[in-house]
Protein backbone atom coordinates (compact mmCIF):
# COMPACT_ATOMS: atom_id res chain seq x y z
CA UNK A 1 0.00 0.00 0.00
CA UNK A 2 1.31 3.43 -0.91
CA UNK A 3 1.98 5.62 2.10
CA UNK A 4 0.72 9.16 1.78
CA UNK A 5 2.70 11.87 3.50
CA UNK A 6 0.39 14.49 4.92
CA UNK A 7 1.44 17.94 6.04
CA UNK A 8 -0.78 19.61 8.59
CA UNK A 9 -1.79 23.18 9.07
CA UNK A 10 -2.18 23.20 12.86
CA UNK A 11 -3.91 26.29 14.16
CA UNK A 12 -3.58 27.82 17.63
CA UNK A 13 -6.74 26.18 18.91
CA UNK A 14 -5.05 22.78 18.93
CA UNK A 15 -2.76 23.95 21.71
CA UNK A 16 -5.62 24.78 24.05
CA UNK A 17 -5.92 21.24 25.43
CA UNK A 18 -2.25 20.47 25.83
CA UNK A 19 -2.85 20.74 29.58
CA UNK A 20 -4.68 17.39 29.27
CA UNK A 21 -1.49 15.36 29.23
CA UNK A 22 -3.19 12.01 28.69
CA UNK A 23 -6.87 12.07 27.65
CA UNK A 24 -8.82 8.98 28.63
CA UNK A 25 -11.17 9.12 25.62
CA UNK A 26 -10.59 10.65 22.19
CA UNK A 27 -13.56 11.08 19.88
CA UNK A 28 -12.22 11.36 16.34
CA UNK A 29 -14.21 13.14 13.62
CA UNK A 30 -12.88 13.25 10.05
CA UNK A 31 -14.67 15.93 8.06
CA UNK A 32 -14.91 17.63 4.69
CA UNK A 33 -17.05 20.67 3.83
CA UNK A 34 -19.79 20.01 6.40
CA UNK A 35 -19.16 22.57 9.17
CA UNK A 36 -22.83 22.87 10.19
CA UNK A 37 -23.18 19.13 10.79
CA UNK A 38 -19.86 19.03 12.62
CA UNK A 39 -20.78 21.97 14.84
CA UNK A 40 -24.00 20.15 15.79
CA UNK A 41 -22.06 16.98 16.64
CA UNK A 42 -19.48 18.80 18.79
CA UNK A 43 -22.35 20.54 20.59
CA UNK A 44 -24.08 17.22 21.29
CA UNK A 45 -20.88 15.75 22.69
CA UNK A 46 -20.00 18.69 24.91
CA UNK A 47 -23.57 19.22 26.13
CA UNK A 48 -23.37 15.83 27.82
CA UNK A 49 -21.32 14.92 30.87
CA UNK A 50 -18.03 14.31 29.05
CA UNK A 51 -15.61 14.93 31.93
CA UNK A 52 -12.35 16.84 31.74
CA UNK A 53 -10.34 13.94 30.26
CA UNK A 54 -12.05 13.75 26.86
CA UNK A 55 -10.67 15.28 23.68
CA UNK A 56 -12.37 15.76 20.32
CA UNK A 57 -10.01 15.34 17.35
CA UNK A 58 -11.17 16.88 14.08
CA UNK A 59 -9.20 16.37 10.87
CA UNK A 60 -10.41 18.43 7.93
CA UNK A 61 -9.73 16.99 4.49
CA UNK A 62 -8.95 20.32 2.78
CA UNK A 63 -12.37 21.98 2.90
CA UNK A 64 -13.04 25.30 1.23
CA UNK A 65 -11.61 28.35 2.99
CA UNK A 66 -15.09 29.46 4.06
CA UNK A 67 -15.86 26.10 5.67
CA UNK A 68 -12.39 25.92 7.24
CA UNK A 69 -13.01 29.29 8.86
CA UNK A 70 -16.22 27.93 10.39
CA UNK A 71 -14.34 24.93 11.76
CA UNK A 72 -11.80 27.25 13.38
CA UNK A 73 -14.67 29.02 15.12
CA UNK A 74 -15.97 25.68 16.44
CA UNK A 75 -12.49 24.89 17.80
CA UNK A 76 -12.23 28.35 19.36
CA UNK A 77 -15.53 27.85 21.18
CA UNK A 78 -14.70 24.37 22.52
CA UNK A 79 -11.53 24.02 24.55
CA UNK A 80 -11.36 20.22 24.23
CA UNK A 81 -11.20 20.32 20.42
CA UNK A 82 -7.96 19.61 18.54
CA UNK A 83 -8.29 20.81 14.95
CA UNK A 84 -6.10 19.76 12.01
CA UNK A 85 -6.29 20.42 8.30
CA UNK A 86 -4.76 18.39 5.48
CA UNK A 87 -2.86 20.52 2.99
CA UNK A 88 -4.67 18.63 0.21
CA UNK A 89 -7.60 16.24 -0.08
CA UNK A 90 -6.16 12.76 0.53
CA UNK A 91 -9.38 10.77 0.17
CA UNK A 92 -11.87 9.56 2.75
CA UNK A 93 -10.13 6.47 4.13
CA UNK A 94 -6.68 8.06 4.59
CA UNK A 95 -8.39 10.98 6.32
CA UNK A 96 -10.14 8.60 8.71
CA UNK A 97 -6.72 7.18 9.57
CA UNK A 98 -5.21 10.63 10.08
CA UNK A 99 -7.92 11.30 12.67
CA UNK A 100 -6.97 8.10 14.52
CA UNK A 101 -3.25 8.92 14.36
CA UNK A 102 -3.85 12.28 16.06
CA UNK A 103 -5.91 10.79 18.91
CA UNK A 104 -4.05 10.78 22.24
CA UNK A 105 -6.66 9.01 24.35
CA UNK A 106 -6.40 5.55 25.85
CA UNK A 107 -9.76 4.80 24.21
CA UNK A 108 -10.85 6.02 20.78
CA UNK A 109 -14.39 6.60 19.55
CA UNK A 110 -15.18 7.15 15.88
CA UNK A 111 -17.86 9.53 14.58
CA UNK A 112 -18.78 10.64 11.06
CA UNK A 113 -19.30 14.40 11.00
CA UNK A 114 -22.99 14.22 10.01
CA UNK A 115 -24.11 11.70 12.64
CA UNK A 116 -25.24 12.33 16.21
CA UNK A 117 -23.96 10.94 19.50
CA UNK A 118 -26.67 10.14 22.05
CA UNK A 119 -26.57 12.30 25.21
CA UNK A 120 -25.75 9.40 27.56
CA UNK A 121 -23.23 7.69 25.30
CA UNK A 122 -20.03 8.90 26.96
CA UNK A 123 -21.30 7.90 30.40
CA UNK A 124 -22.32 4.49 29.04
CA UNK A 125 -18.94 3.99 27.37
CA UNK A 126 -17.10 4.79 30.60
CA UNK A 127 -19.17 2.17 32.44
CA UNK A 128 -18.54 -0.38 29.70
CA UNK A 129 -14.81 0.30 29.80
CA UNK A 130 -14.81 -0.20 33.58
CA UNK A 131 -16.21 -3.71 33.08
CA UNK A 132 -13.72 -4.65 30.33
CA UNK A 133 -10.95 -6.90 31.66
CA UNK A 134 -8.65 -6.16 28.69
CA UNK A 135 -8.42 -4.06 25.51
CA UNK A 136 -11.44 -4.64 23.31
CA UNK A 137 -13.74 -3.24 20.66
CA UNK A 138 -17.05 -1.81 21.88
CA UNK A 139 -19.42 -2.49 19.00
CA UNK A 140 -23.11 -1.74 18.51
CA UNK A 141 -25.34 -4.73 17.68
CA UNK A 142 -29.10 -4.31 18.11
CA UNK A 143 -29.78 -8.03 17.63
CA UNK A 144 -28.21 -9.35 20.86
CA UNK A 145 -30.50 -10.55 23.64
CA UNK A 146 -28.87 -8.69 26.53
CA UNK A 147 -27.77 -5.11 27.12
CA UNK A 148 -24.19 -6.17 26.46
CA UNK A 149 -22.29 -9.34 25.61
CA UNK A 150 -18.59 -10.19 25.76
CA UNK A 151 -17.26 -12.23 22.82
CA UNK A 152 -13.74 -13.66 22.68
CA UNK A 153 -11.73 -12.98 19.50
CA UNK A 154 -11.78 -15.24 16.47
CA UNK A 155 -14.00 -16.34 13.61
CA UNK A 156 -17.04 -16.53 15.89
CA UNK A 157 -16.57 -12.93 17.04
CA UNK A 158 -16.17 -11.74 13.44
CA UNK A 159 -19.39 -13.49 12.48
CA UNK A 160 -21.19 -11.75 15.35
CA UNK A 161 -20.36 -8.36 13.84
CA UNK A 162 -23.61 -7.09 12.32
CA UNK A 163 -21.81 -4.35 10.35
CA UNK A 164 -23.23 -1.33 12.20
CA UNK A 165 -22.85 2.24 10.94
CA UNK A 166 -19.31 3.58 11.23
CA UNK A 167 -20.24 6.05 13.97
CA UNK A 168 -20.42 5.11 17.63
CA UNK A 169 -17.82 2.34 17.91
CA UNK A 170 -15.07 2.63 20.55
CA UNK A 171 -11.82 0.70 20.96
CA UNK A 172 -8.64 0.64 23.04
CA UNK A 173 -5.77 2.44 21.32
CA UNK A 174 -3.61 -0.72 21.51
CA UNK A 175 -5.82 -2.18 18.78
CA UNK A 176 -4.94 0.33 16.09
CA UNK A 177 -1.35 0.51 17.29
CA UNK A 178 -0.98 -3.23 16.60
CA UNK A 179 -3.44 -3.88 13.75
CA UNK A 180 -3.28 -0.56 11.95
CA UNK A 181 -6.26 1.53 10.96
CA UNK A 182 -8.75 1.35 8.11
CA UNK A 183 -7.48 -0.42 4.98
CA UNK A 184 -6.76 2.36 2.50
CA UNK A 185 -7.32 0.07 -0.46
CA UNK A 186 -11.03 0.32 0.39
CA UNK A 187 -12.48 3.64 -0.77
CA UNK A 188 -16.08 3.20 0.40
CA UNK A 189 -17.15 1.85 3.81
CA UNK A 190 -13.69 0.75 5.00
CA UNK A 191 -15.12 0.25 8.49
CA UNK A 192 -16.80 -3.01 7.39
CA UNK A 193 -13.44 -4.81 7.01
CA UNK A 194 -11.95 -3.01 10.01
CA UNK A 195 -14.55 -4.20 12.57
CA UNK A 196 -14.19 -7.78 11.30
CA UNK A 197 -10.38 -7.64 11.47
CA UNK A 198 -10.48 -6.28 15.01
CA UNK A 199 -13.04 -8.90 16.11
CA UNK A 200 -10.82 -11.65 14.77
CA UNK A 201 -7.84 -10.46 16.83
CA UNK A 202 -9.38 -8.79 19.91
CA UNK A 203 -12.38 -9.37 22.18
CA UNK A 204 -15.62 -7.58 21.30
CA UNK A 205 -18.02 -6.07 23.80
CA UNK A 206 -21.34 -5.96 21.96
CA UNK A 207 -23.89 -3.36 23.09
CA UNK A 208 -27.54 -3.57 22.12
CA UNK A 209 -28.59 0.08 22.45
CA UNK A 210 -26.87 2.24 19.86
CA UNK A 211 -24.49 4.93 21.06
CA UNK A 212 -24.85 7.02 17.88
CA UNK A 213 -27.73 8.01 15.60
CA UNK A 214 -26.94 7.87 11.86
CA UNK A 215 -28.36 10.87 10.03
CA UNK A 216 -29.84 10.26 6.58
CA UNK A 217 -29.76 13.21 4.18
CA UNK A 218 -29.17 14.06 0.52
CA UNK A 219 -25.43 14.65 0.95
CA UNK A 220 -24.68 11.32 2.68
CA UNK A 221 -21.46 9.84 1.35
CA UNK A 222 -23.50 6.73 0.54
CA UNK A 223 -25.05 8.49 -2.48
CA UNK A 224 -21.64 9.43 -3.87
CA UNK A 225 -20.49 5.82 -3.44
CA UNK A 226 -23.56 4.51 -5.28
CA UNK A 227 -22.80 6.81 -8.22
CA UNK A 228 -19.13 5.80 -8.48
CA UNK A 229 -17.98 3.70 -11.43
CA UNK A 230 -15.98 1.35 -9.22
CA UNK A 231 -18.57 0.88 -6.48
CA UNK A 232 -19.24 -2.84 -7.07
CA UNK A 233 -15.53 -3.42 -7.63
CA UNK A 234 -14.88 -1.91 -4.23
CA UNK A 235 -17.61 -4.02 -2.62
CA UNK A 236 -15.94 -7.15 -4.00
CA UNK A 237 -12.51 -6.00 -2.77
CA UNK A 238 -13.82 -5.29 0.71
CA UNK A 239 -15.39 -8.75 0.95
CA UNK A 240 -12.22 -10.48 -0.27
CA UNK A 241 -10.11 -8.58 2.25
CA UNK A 242 -12.61 -9.53 4.98
CA UNK A 243 -12.76 -13.23 4.08
CA UNK A 244 -9.87 -14.36 6.37
CA UNK A 245 -11.67 -12.91 9.40
CA UNK A 246 -15.05 -14.42 8.49
CA UNK A 247 -13.85 -17.80 7.22
CA UNK A 248 -10.60 -18.37 9.14
CA UNK A 249 -8.81 -21.44 7.76
CA UNK A 250 -11.50 -21.88 5.12
CA UNK A 251 -10.43 -18.61 3.43
CA UNK A 252 -8.08 -20.69 1.27
CA UNK A 253 -11.15 -22.17 -0.45
CA UNK A 254 -11.50 -19.77 -3.40
CA UNK A 255 -14.88 -21.23 -4.39
CA UNK A 256 -16.22 -20.35 -0.97
CA UNK A 257 -14.66 -16.87 -1.09
CA UNK A 258 -16.19 -16.25 -4.51
CA UNK A 259 -19.61 -17.29 -3.17
CA UNK A 260 -19.13 -14.76 -0.35
CA UNK A 261 -18.28 -12.06 -2.90
CA UNK A 262 -21.29 -12.85 -5.12
CA UNK A 263 -23.61 -12.98 -2.11
CA UNK A 264 -22.29 -9.66 -0.79
CA UNK A 265 -22.68 -7.96 -4.17
CA UNK A 266 -26.21 -9.33 -4.51
CA UNK A 267 -27.19 -8.00 -1.06
CA UNK A 268 -25.56 -4.67 -1.89
CA UNK A 269 -27.47 -4.40 -5.16
CA UNK A 270 -30.76 -5.11 -3.39
CA UNK A 271 -29.96 -2.36 -0.87
CA UNK A 272 -29.10 0.09 -3.66
CA UNK A 273 -32.37 -0.63 -5.50
CA UNK A 274 -34.40 -0.20 -2.31
CA UNK A 275 -32.74 3.13 -1.61
CA UNK A 276 -32.76 4.66 -5.10
CA UNK A 277 -35.97 3.53 -6.85
CA UNK A 278 -38.07 6.61 -7.73
CA UNK A 279 -35.88 8.77 -5.50
CA UNK A 280 -35.33 12.26 -6.87
CA UNK A 281 -31.75 12.73 -8.15
CA UNK A 282 -30.88 9.18 -7.03
CA UNK A 283 -31.91 7.23 -10.15
CA UNK A 284 -28.86 7.89 -12.36
CA UNK A 285 -27.35 4.44 -11.84
CA UNK A 286 -30.61 2.57 -11.21
CA UNK A 287 -30.82 0.90 -14.69
CA UNK A 288 -27.24 -0.39 -14.37
CA UNK A 289 -27.76 -1.74 -10.87
CA UNK A 290 -31.15 -3.17 -11.82
CA UNK A 291 -29.54 -5.17 -14.64
CA UNK A 292 -26.74 -6.33 -12.35
CA UNK A 293 -29.25 -7.38 -9.71
CA UNK A 294 -31.08 -9.57 -12.24
CA UNK A 295 -27.76 -11.07 -13.42
CA UNK A 296 -26.60 -11.91 -9.89
CA UNK A 297 -30.05 -13.22 -8.91
CA UNK A 298 -29.87 -15.77 -11.71
CA UNK A 299 -26.27 -16.60 -10.82
CA UNK A 300 -27.21 -17.12 -7.16
CA UNK A 301 -30.45 -18.97 -8.08
CA UNK A 302 -32.58 -16.40 -6.25
CA UNK A 303 -35.17 -15.68 -8.92
CA UNK A 304 -38.12 -15.78 -6.50
CA UNK A 305 -36.48 -13.37 -4.06
CA UNK A 306 -35.50 -11.19 -7.02
CA UNK A 307 -39.13 -11.00 -8.17
CA UNK A 308 -40.38 -10.20 -4.65
CA UNK A 309 -37.74 -7.48 -4.30
CA UNK A 310 -38.71 -5.85 -7.60
CA UNK A 311 -42.43 -5.99 -6.87
CA UNK A 312 -41.85 -4.49 -3.42
CA UNK A 313 -40.01 -1.39 -4.72
CA UNK A 314 -43.20 0.66 -5.41
CA UNK A 315 -44.57 -0.47 -2.03
CA UNK A 316 -41.55 1.00 -0.26
CA UNK A 317 -42.08 4.39 -1.90
CA UNK A 318 -45.83 4.40 -1.12
CA UNK A 319 -45.10 3.63 2.54
CA UNK A 320 -42.57 6.48 2.64
CA UNK A 321 -45.13 8.84 1.11
CA UNK A 322 -47.75 7.85 3.69
CA UNK A 323 -45.27 8.36 6.54
CA UNK A 324 -44.35 11.77 5.16
CA UNK A 325 -48.01 12.83 4.95
CA UNK A 326 -48.76 11.58 8.47
CA UNK A 327 -45.71 13.37 9.91
CA UNK A 328 -46.68 16.60 8.13
CA UNK A 329 -50.19 16.39 9.59
CA UNK A 330 -48.81 15.75 13.07
CA UNK A 331 -46.57 18.81 12.81
CA UNK A 332 -49.53 20.89 11.66
CA UNK A 333 -51.53 19.83 14.72
CA UNK A 334 -48.80 20.85 17.17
Amino acid sequence: MNQIRVEFEINNYQRKIMSIESPFVSIVIPTWNRPAFLERLVGLINNSEVGDDLEIVIVDNDSSQENWTELQQVAHQNENVSLYKNSLNIGMTPNWNEAIKNARGQWIGFMCDDDMLKPDSIERVRKLIATSPKPCLILQNASIGFESEWVEPGVNAANRVALPPASGQFWHREITQKLGGFDERIKYCPDAEFWLRVAYHYPVLLVRDYLAIPYQHDTNYMWEAFRSQDFLEQVALSIRLSSPWILGDRASDQTLVQYMVDDGIWETLRTVLNNTFLKRKKMQKFPLYFAEFIKYSFRMKRKRIMLNTILNLPVLRVKELIRSVVNTQKRGMN
